[in-house]
Formats: C-alpha cells, sequence, structure tokens
C-alpha cells in the first residue's frame, strides 16, 4: 500500500529555496528594471533588490513602443528611488553601469547620480555613456577612494579639471570620445596626474572628439595602453608624437602618421599592435623613386624593437615602406602577426618587406598570416613596374630557409591556386616547422576535405603537422 501512495509535491519552487547570494547573482545578471520587478513577487525578493552588487541603469528600456514617446519621468524617478533606498540602507555597491541615451534628464540630475554612487555607494567599477548632446561633467565628481574602473563615454566634455589628486585607487581608465573643455593641450598630461597609480588606459577618438595632442608621459604604473582614432582618412598628422612610458607593456595603436616621433621610452613593451594610417600626402616618392619621405616611422620602430609579440596591419605595412628608413633588429621578437581579416593591403609591399622581417627576427618562432588570400593576386608582378627592380621570389625563398619559425598559422584561407602555391613556398622552406595551423572557409565537409587533401600533399622541409580550423566569425 505504502508502495502505491503518491509523493506529496514539495512545498515553494525551486528559484525560491536558493540562497540569498545565489539569487543576487542571478538578478545582477538582469537589467536594473527587470531585477525590480520580482520585488512584486513577496518582501523577500523586494529586499534582495536592495542587496543586489552590480545596477545597470539604461533609460533605453523605458521606452513605451506603442505609444511611442520616452518615459522619461519613470526612469529618473526609478533611479532617483533605488539610489535613495541604497544610501538609506547602506548597501554599497561593487559596479555600476548608466546608460542615458533618449535625452529628458537634467545634466545635475545625471551628475548628482555619479556623485552618489562615487561617494555614498563606494562604488569599484563605474561605467558611464552620455549619447544626447554635450554632457558638461566636472572631473572632479570621480575623487573617490573606492572606484578602481572607470569608463566615460560618449560625447562627454570633462570640466574644471582639479589641481590635486582626483582618485589615487583608479587602475583602469576608458575615454570613449570624450574631450577637455578648457586644456586639450594638456589634457593627457593631466590624466595621468589625476590618476597616479593607473595601470590600464583606452583612448578613442575620432576627428570631431579628440584631446590628445601626442604628449604621453607617465609614471612606472602605466602598463596597457590602448589608442584608437577613427576618421583617419580626413585627419592631420600631428607634429610629434611621444612616448614616455617606460614601464608601458602593451600598447595598442591607430593613428595618422605623426611628423615626428621623439622621445621614445618603450624598453619595457612586450606586445605591440601597430595600425599607422598614411594620409594621400604621405604616401609621395622622391623624383628616383627609391628614397624616402621625411619625417619617417624608422624611430617609432626602433624604440619598440624589443617586443616579443608584434602585430602589423596592412596598413603599418604601408608605413614602414613608404616612411621607413630600416627595418630594425627584432632580437627578442617570438611572434609576428601580418596583415588583416579584411581584403585589403598591397601584395607587392607583403612580399617586399617580409624578407627583411624575418632576417631581423632571428628568434622568431611563430608567423602569422591574416588573410592570405590577399597576397596571392594572379598576374601582379607584371603588373607592378617596381617589382621587376626591386623584388625577387630569391629573397622571400632564402629568408625562409634560414628563418627559426616552427609555427604557421594562415587565416581566411580558400584554397585557391594561387594560395597553395605560396603555401607550398612556406613549406618547402621552412626547416624547422613544426606546426602549421590553417583557418579554412570550407562551406562543407567535402570542400574541406578537398583543402586539406591538397595541403597533405605537398612537399614538406619538416615533418610538421597540419591543422585545419574553421574559420570563426
Amino acid at each position: 500500500m505504502e508502495a502505491t501512495k503518491k509523493a506529496k509535491p514539495s512545498c515553494g519552487d525551486a528559484i525560491s529555496n536558493l540562497p540569498n547570494d545565489l539569487l543576487c547573482r542571478i538578478l545582477s545578471s538582469l537589467s536594473t528594471k527587470e531585477a525590480a520587478l520580482t520585488s512584486v513577487l513577496s518582501k523577500r525578493w523586494s529586499n534582495l533588490l536592495l542587496s543586489i552588487p552590480i545596477l545597470d541603469f539604461d533609460d533605453s528600456v523605458f521606452l513605451n513602443p506603442q505609444k511611442g514617446r520616452r518615459k522619461t519621468c519613470f526612469f529618473k524617478a526609478f533611479v532617483d528611488r533605488l539610489l535613495s533606498l541604497r544610501v538609506e540602507t547602506s548597501s554599497p555597491v561593487q559596479r555600476v553601469s548608466l546608460k542615458c541615451r533618449q535625452g529628458g534628464v537634467a545634466p545635475d540630475c545625471i551628475t548628482m547620480w555619479i556623485l552618489t554612487t562615487v561617494r555614498d555607494l563606494g562604488v569599484s567599477d563605474l561605467s558611464l555613456r552620455i549619447d544626447f548632446g554635450i554632457f558638461l561633467l566636472p572631473f572632479n565628481v570621480f575623487r573617490s577612494k573606492t572606484l578602481v574602473n572607470l569608463r566615460i563615454g560618449t560625447m562627454i566634455r570633462l570640466a574644471l579639471f582639479p589641481s590635486g589628486v582626483v582618485s589615487p585607487t583608479v587602475k583602469s581608465l576608458v575615454l570613449d570620445l570624450v574631450e577637455f573643455g578648457y586644456d586639450e593641450k594638456d589634457g593627457f598630461k593631466q590624466i595621468l596626474l589625476a590618476f597616479p597609480s593607473l595601470q590600464s588606459l583606452r583612448i578613442h577618438e575620432s576627428n570631431k572628439w579628440k584631446f590628445w595632442n601626442g604628449f604621453a608621459s607617465s609614471t612606472r604604473t602605466l602598463k596597457s595602453l590602448v589608442y584608437r582614432r577613427d576618421d583617419t582618412d580626413c585627419c592631420a598628422p600631428k607634429p610629434c608624437v611621444s612616448f614616455d612610458t617606460p614601464s608601458l607593456v602593451y600598447l595598442e595603436y591607430t593613428d595618422v602618421v605623426a611628423d615626428k616621433y621623439d622621445n621614445l621610452k618603450l624598453d619595457s613593451l612586450v606586445e605591440a599592435k601597430i595600425d599607422f594610417q598614411l594620409t594621400p600626402f604621405q604616401v609621395m616618392r622622391k623624383p628616383n623613386n627609391i628614397g624616402f619621405v621625411p619625417g619617417n616611422v624608422t624611430s617609432f620602430f626602433k624604440a619598440i624593437r624589443n617586443v616579443k609579440i608584434l602585430s602589423l596591419s596592412p596598413d603599418a605595412l604601408e608605413a614602414l615602406y613608404y616612411r621607413g628608413e630600416m627595418i630594425p633588429v627584432f632580437n627578442n621578437l617570438r611572434s609576428l602577426s601580418l596583415g588583416s581579416d579584411k581584403p585589403h593591403g598591397s601584395t607587392f609591399i607583403f612580399w617586399k618587406l617580409l624578407p627583411s622581417l624575418l632576417n631581423n627576427s632571428a628568434n622568431l618562432e611563430t608567423l602569422i598570416i591574416k588573410g592570405l588570400v590577399h597576397y596571392v593576386a594572379e598576374g601582379w608582378e607584371d603588373l607592378i613596374p617596381m617589382a621587376r627592380v626591386c623584388f625577387s621570389w630569391n629573397d622571400v625563398s632564402a629568408s625562409l630557409s634560414s628563418s627559426a619559425v616552427k609555427v604557421l598559422e594562415i587565416t581566411r584561407y580558400k584554397g585557391t591556386c594561387q594560395e597553395v602555391n605560396r603555401l607550398k613556398l612556406f613549406l618547402g622552406k621552412l626547416s624547422r616547422l613544426q606546426m602549421v595551423r590553417v583557418h579554412h572557409k570550407a562551406v562543407n565537409d567535402g570542400e574541406k576535405s578537398r583543402l586539406m587533401k591538397v595541403l597533405l600533399l605537398l612537399p614538406k622541409a619538416s615533418k610538421c603537422k597540419i591543422q585545419f580550423i574553421k574559420e570563426t566569425v
């Protein structure tokens, strides 16, 4: 009889039985508005809203698509109420994200929200995105002893730069389309003075939103620097660029080639990703078609000669070709990445510079060619008059034969006849090669099998393994 009795259903639901810490973690993955909706379930869920360590305020989720009007008044009331409750209950917050894209909230109100999160809630991670109009933000709102990660953007103008330390605890700073309203010349210098413990700095500028004048000087705390400038087609070169950053380990640099590079202290650099851009006026040859335009990038590449990992875009290769006198010796270089996944770059310049790069990198172990298909155009040698004068496949073969490369990685592989011929050259000359990774674009297993078979039959100068990997987006 007892065996036939049905078990009584357990009371409550599985989610409600979870501990508060786990529920708070789940709610933190939602927008704050969505998390607030759970407060109607019970008093327990209502109290959880005051314990969530992550607050995500986004005015776009308060839109009413049916009526087509913005619920800015609801958004303001919601943020005001929640921040007020968190202050009243002394509930600290780890991370706050504030996105105001629709307009309708007074700038003074937004500034007060930032002050509340930084000074009263002890936030350690703050992300701001103000996308309507030009938002003038007093810089001293970031005066904090708990703030560690700070992201500011976009269309924000920082004003009232303080003379003293703003935040000694900030280690990571992102400036996304941000400018200084009154002191553009020394803006970069003031940033580093305001955050004396800064370790990571990321800057995104455009032709309209810029503040860096080309001079970077830091304490020994700065380890990572990423600078990216959009709209380079219409940007004027900076008169001079200087990196006085002796402790910098990682550099990612995208900008128009400057007229001059001076005071470059990059001896600690381990990894560099360079994407130089040339203006039409910079791509000029001397009358004899041999020399290079003055104001070159040679000094910059000499300054980064100690790197172990180097990535050069197609435009960076063109800058090195048109505005470089020589390629320095990279004694420490272990990994070299050339090209781009996008169909871009000069075939002639790629093969012209490859021998020099290999010959000057005696300890190179990994060679990555992004988009080999972009550098194997059929008949290009005959279409370029200079190719018959200053280009030789014998130079390419000799540099490959003497290279210490152990790993070869090819992306965007399509298996064209020209690609196969170039891979035949690599496999037949790289005598120390141990691994070949080919990222293919085969549409089905049959095509993949065919591409693999062709590669496996190519003659090889070493007993290397070949990995065939599906290209990811």
